[in-house]
């Protein structure tokens, strides 16, 4: 072998190596690249979930402010009818009167609570 030979040989062997080196250091940044862009791809997507839950919330909030404000309505609806049957239906004044019972203390006492409870009931 001559010395060319053995620096044409050396040369190869030092050029195979850097080009190794450089092909695992490509492909460690093309691994590298691909998981801060799915990690990216992470943080977007739950951006994106986390923007999508706030819009729900705002449907379910104006849902049920809908719902609530229909509730109230029926509400209104149904006193109101309540109301009018109310109005509709004759008024029933009842008293309770006191039947002797043949002895006379008790029939008086019992007639005196009867005129003063009326009494009472006048004033209301």
């Amino acid at each position: 072998m001559r010395l060319s030979e053995v620096a044409s040989f050396g040369t190869g062997k030092v050029l195979i190596g850097i080009i190794i080196i450089l092909s695992g250091a490509l492909i460690a940044l093309g691994f590298h690249d691909l998981s801060v862009s799915g990690e990216r791809n992470v943080l977007e997507q739950k951006v994106k979930t986390a923007e999508v839950e706030t819009e729900r919330q705002k449907d379910r909030v104006s849902f049920m402010k809908a719902w609530m404000a229909r509730d109230r309505v029926e509400a209104q609806e149904k006193e109101a009818d309540y109301n009018r049957t109310m109005a509709a239906k004759p008024k029933y004044i009842t008293s309770i009167k006191y039947v002797p019972i043949g002895e006379k203390c008790t029939d008086l006492s019992a007639i005196a609570e009867e005129a003063r409870k009326n009494a009472e009931g006048g004033k209301l």
